[in-house]
């Protein structure tokens, strides 16, 4: 969790994205038990760049469409209300930081972690037996958003973030320590507090902020749990159940589950996210 001096370090240095305005009004939208998939069409066609990006995702390879869609309101209807509020979701968080690729951030990497973490987190949620604060659909946006502070960092600190970055690669540390040594805190600070800001559940604000902790159980599992095997898989690595780090075991174990005995529908997942649309 958070601590009070890392708040404070934050609140002085980094500018804080406000939650996009489209998702505002979306939510507004869903919270509202007579709203039907044409009126979130309607919204999304009032911007004709987020609707193009929504398009351009929904019908990627990963949704498997039968038909083009060819509008919004089309794309509301075939994919649901809870499948459209991520793509859109993805795709406000996408255009927002879209102007880092310039910087040298790997923002295609950085989205394919990102994307595949999200999908992990709602598969995990779907497996497993124990009880579980957030939905599916709620545990996507806390995959898709778990890294949000890095990109934030990106832009803020622009060259010296890139420093860190590289340090963490040529040294072989983790990200978030070497960000904690020279910040003060992390990209996960960073994250749980934008999560905070925009109003995310608290259990999701939690996931996000302590996805590098350990001693994390529920949604902060799943989320820990996720993040981990999304890196497993893009490195192409087979995991080591046998050599598994007592705190991730430990997720595993909380979340009641058997992560051998999933793998290859993981693997599977992993290979269909490549045919998503990351720009």
């Amino acid at each position: 969790m958070i601590t009070t001096r890392a708040r404070q370090l934050v609140s002085t240095n980094i500018r804080l994205p406000s939650q996009p305005e489209v998702m505002r009004r979306l939510t507004a939208l869903l919270d509202d038990p007579e709203v039907g998939v044409g009126d979130v069409g309607v919204l999304i066609a009032e911007d004709p760049v987020l609707a193009a990006k929504v398009l351009k995702i929904a019908n990627s390879a990963f949704y498997g469409l039968r038909e083009r869609c060819l509008a919004p309101q089309q794309a509301a209807s075939v994919l649901g209300l809870k499948v459209l509020r991520n793509v859109i979701l993805q795709a406000c968080a996408m255009r927002q930081f879209e102007h880092l690729q310039a910087e040298d951030f790997d923002l295609r990497a950085h989205w394919r972690h990102s994307v595949l973490c999200a999908q992990l987190c709602a598969s995990l949620a779907v497996e497993t037996t124990a009880q579980i604060e957030l939905r599916p659909e709620e545990l996507y946006a806390c995959g898709l958003l778990h890294d949000l502070g890095q990109l934030v960092l990106a832009e803020a600190l622009g060259k010296n973030y890139l420093v860190v970055l590289e340090q963490a690669r040529r040294d072989n540390l983790p990200r978030h320590a070497v960000e904690s040594a020279h910040l003060g805190f992390t990209h996960a600070d960073v994250g749980g507090l934008i999560a905070e800001q925009w109003g995310l559940p608290p259990a999701a604000t939690l996931a996000i902020g302590q996805h590098h902790e350990l001693g994390t159980e529920g949604v902060s599992a799943i989320v820990k749990a996720a993040d981990w095997l999304a890196h497993a898989l893009e490195a192409g690595v087979q995991p080591d159940w046998d050599s598994l780090p007592q705190d991730l075991r430990a997720c595993f174990a909380s979340l009641n589950q058997e992560p051998q005995l999933l793998l290859p529908g993981w693997e599977a997942l992993a290979s269909k996210v490549g045919g998503i649309s990351l720009s």
